[in-house]
């Protein structure tokens, strides 16, 4: 399998194998970090939370938390999602959330975190650019002895909060490779597939595209050379730039089936597809769930793996506080995730309306679980994720 694997310092992988088996903290007012729901956590946890923080860890200015935040790009739904996630749940803990623009640039990253390390803040929730800026994007933090909790991209000897890939992935996958079958029969297993990847990110990127790659092989009979990796940027200009690169390598007469790290990228490849002229024959899906509104109204773009990052934070902020507090808190906590189709878009976000899917669109994906098993296992066993085992859910 063609993959976007990067080379990762021994340095950094001896640093994150300390990791790799965290003890669980017990309920901490209301958060439990081993099962992480939809609901958002209540003022007066939230402020319970603050109180027994304070109490272990006073706030460095004397007076009140102040959280750092540091945004891949002020353009990024996904990183507004969160940014007004963690502002609306910083009020209701009595906490400030003082937030900066990395503007898509790993280095200004760095120069954030800095900027933090020397403005009394108290600990720090960042999103990783690049993998190879992780060293970089902690030692600051670690001069100053202020913690820092990973948005999605591992920082080794930090703390982490993100997706279940393994499982995520696997679900996507297989849906969209469903999909096919129920749409377009035996011809599904003439399809293409375009796995649509952003190598800067790392472990946690490729882990999420390969175990679509599985999700899809586990329904499907589909050869390695009619996959096709599409490296991008982490924007929808460069989704749709890519696409447009490949159009030409692909049959319009047979199906082509897409899965993206991410779906906001997704929005720009789907974009490509539709000016090019090859929407009828195309299905697409994304993780993130920061353009639902695709979802409900392109007809490519028929679901997303939702992590709902407008509540990150009811993860990432207990996170923090519950560190403050002295409680055992495990080094990675998945984020609640779920598929999000048309007809249940509104359940997700109720701003945008529910509509009925054509016959061949199921609810959710009939995940293969003795296919889902061994794909787990091979992960366990596959070196490139040692050191980053906080990323892999439990060996079966």
């Amino acid at each position: 399998m063609q993959t976007f694997r990067q080379t990762l310092s021994v340095t950094a992988l001896v640093a994150a194998s300390a990791l790799a088996a965290p003890a669980m903290a017990e309920d901490f007012h209301g958060f439990d970090p081993t099962d992480v729901g939809p609901e958002t956590p209540t003022a007066e946890n939230l402020q319970a939370m603050v109180a027994d923080a304070m109490e272990a860890t006073p706030p460095r200015n004397g007076e009140t938390y102040v959280i750092g935040y540091t945004m891949w790009g002020g353009n990024s739904p996904f990183s507004l999602y969160n940014k007004q996630g963690l502002e609306a749940l910083g009020e209701m803990a009595g906490v400030e959330i003082l937030t900066a623009d990395n503007e898509w640039d790993p280095n200004k990253n760095v120069a954030n975190v800095q900027t933090f390390a020397t403005r009394d803040v108290d600990y720090v929730i960042n999103s990783l650019l690049d993998v190879s800026f992780a060293p970089a994007v902690k030692a600051p933090l670690d001069a100053e002895g202020i913690g820092l909790v990973a948005l999605d991209i591992p920082i080794p000897g930090a703390q982490w909060m993100g997706v279940d890939n393994a499982r995520a992935g696997f679900r996507a996958g297989t849906y969209i490779a469903q999909s096919a079958v129920s749409r377009w029969g035996d011809a599904a297993q003439d399809a293409t597939l375009v796995v649509v990847s952003f190598p800067l990110v790392g472990p946690n990127g490729q882990l999420r595209n390969a175990s679509q790659v599985a999700g899809v092989q586990s329904v499907l009979d589909l050869p390695e050379d009619r996959i096709i990796w599409l490296e991008t940027d982490a924007t929808q200009e460069g989704g749709f730039a890519q696409m447009n690169n490949i159009m030409t390598r692909l049959d319009p007469d047979k199906p082509l089936l897409i899965s993206s790290f991410s779906d906001e990228v997704l929005s720009g490849v789907v974009r490509a597809v539709n000016v090019g002229g090859m929407a009828e024959n195309t299905i697409a899906i994304g993780m993130g769930g920061e353009m639902l509104e695709m979802v409900a109204s392109d007809p490519v773009f028929i679901a997303s793996m939702s992590f709902f990052p407008e509540r990150y934070a009811n993860a990432a902020l207990p996170m923090a506080l519950a560190t403050l507090a002295g409680e055992d808190v495990p080094t990675s906590v998945f984020a609640y995730t779920n598929l999000v189709t048309p007809a249940n878009v509104c359940d997700a976000n109720p701003e945008i309306a529910c509509s009925d899917t054509p016959d061949w669109m199921a609810e959710d994906a009939d995940i293969d679980e003795e296919a889902y098993d061994a794909y787990v296992a091979s992960l366990h066993a596959d070196p490139y994720y040692e050191g980053y085992e906080m990323l892999l859910p439990p060996a079966p």
